[in-house]
């Protein structure tokens, strides 16, 4: 350019230069709802899966509390059925030690002969 020059720019202000597509308002209207969809499935998915980890963590709590009140009452023989199954099979205890100590009332046939 030439010193002292100016080049003045005439915007043409009568014509847009850009124009949308006469469908561009449906287009935009599909992908919004198909936007929409997703983001329902999204928080759909993230709400079944806080729903079984919400089950699962207090299945798993309840099952350990029952657990140990059940361990606890079989442990001091709370209720009389249980407490009368732990007296019966220490009482079968017992006895089965108490022969299991005592000498035999058999007698062996091979002894018998060689006694006389």
């Amino acid at each position: 350019m030439a010193k002292g020059r100016t080049v003045k720019l005439n915007p043409v202000d009568d014509e847009p230069l850009i124009t949308d597509h006469p469908a561009r308002a449906g287009l935009e209207a599909i992908m919004d709802q198909k936007l929409f969809h997703q983001r329902i499935k999204s928080e759909r998915s993230a709400s079944y899966w806080f729903a079984a980890s919400l089950w699962g963590v207090s299945g798993l709590v309840l099952g350990a509390i029952l657990g140990v009140f059940l361990t606890i009452t079989v442990q001091t023989g709370s209720f009389p059925l249980i407490r009368d199954n732990i007296l019966a099979g220490a009482a079968l205890d017992r006895a089965t030690e108490s022969a299991d100590r005592r000498p035999s009332l058999l007698r062996d046939p091979a002894e018998e002969q060689q006694a006389p």
